[in-house]
């Protein structure tokens, strides 16, 4: 399952984010705009929206907006503290317009998304703000954490709050808005992202450039250790840091690629799956995101095939 927007749920999801930084003024409003034109998924307004129950009137529009805005933050946000020069084909906001103007754009999105909130219901509101704290708390955990072979409990608190916050908040709104209970909606969205966080980890370590669609290798790269960097710490002990020490890289990836680190990497991933299967029983929306889980745990299954499987000898 692909979950994604229908052409015309995009365009009026397109038209109230254009809305929104409308009013931003002459110096801000040409720097916003080309970040809201960039290729996305929105898959965040994409779940909100199904667990609305297909609404598409002018509040859950303004819902999904919303929370696609608080996430356009983090990105400038990131992409300013990674140095990142550029996201979806295009330059970062602070490399065409400098630092301060990207800190001051990703704030600007972050008012007006908590103000379209707060027209809808004060309770979307105090779920986008906290969600937004949480995503700072997580993100200031993995600067903190930076080149640290960290507890890996600690890590999965740092990614709920970095990667599951949002998409959580995502599906809590779609709750509200859908009469339906808020918490295992709630539930849902911080399962599914923990398993796109995987996901993403597993493609980093073992995928090509080509079947990622980006580059790989990054994490070990930029200091930053993912679930399996941080597993294969626990099995290897010193061994894994010493790796790191020497800057060996291409060592350090086998290592945290190996079948036994990559299976329990999976476990992780089949808990995070079976969270979000039985939060679904809950909640009116299962028909339509059931498949979710069980296609992002698949993917993580083939990522673990892909990077076991032997490699012909060469000719």
């Amino acid at each position: 399952m692909e979950l994604c927007l229908d052409i015309r749920t995009a365009g009026l999801l397109q038209r109230r984010l254009e809305e929104a930084v409308r009013g931003a003024g002459p110096v801000l409003r040409p720097v916003l705009l080309p970040v809201l034109h960039r290729p996305a998924k929105r898959l965040r307004p994409a779940l909100l929206l199904a667990m609305a129950g297909g609404r598409r009137d002018r509040a859950a529009i303004s819902c999904a907006a919303a929370i696609e805005l608080l996430h356009l933050s983090s990105l400038i946000h990131d992409d300013l503290m990674d140095e990142s020069p550029q996201r979806g084909g295009l330059r970062s906001v602070h490399v065409t317009h400098g630092p301060g103007m990207a800190i001051v754009a990703g704030d600007l999105l972050v008012a007006e998304a908590i103000a379209a909130l707060g027209e809808v219901d004060p309770r979307c509101a105090a779920d986008g703000l906290r969600a937004y704290a949480e995503m700072c708390r997580g993100q200031a955990g993995e600067i903190d954490a930076q080149r640290q072979l960290i507890d890996v409990d600690r890590h999965l608190e740092i990614l709920a709050g970095k990667t599951g916050a949002l998409l959580s908040a995502a599906c809590s709104i779609g709750a509200v808005l859908g009469g339906g209970p808020s918490e295992p909606a709630a539930r849902f969205g911080m399962s599914v992202g923990m398993l796109f966080q995987i996901v993403d980890d597993l493609l980093d370590l073992c995928a090509t450039a080509a079947e990622a669609g980006k580059p790989v290798g990054q994490d070990l790269a930029n200091g930053v250790y993912t679930l399996p960097s941080l597993l294969a710490a626990r099995h290897h002990g010193s061994a894994f840091a010493d790796v790191l020490d020497r800057g060996d890289l291409e060592a350090a990836a086998e290592m945290a690629g190996e079948g036994e680190i990559l299976a329990e990497v999976l476990h992780y991933a089949r808990h995070y799956a079976a969270v979000a299967e039985a939060s679904l029983r809950e909640l009116p929306a299962r028909p339509v995101l059931a498949a979710l889980p069980d296609e992002l745990l698949e993917r993580a299954t083939m990522m673990r095939a892909s990077a076991l499987r032997p490699t012909a000898p060469a000719r």
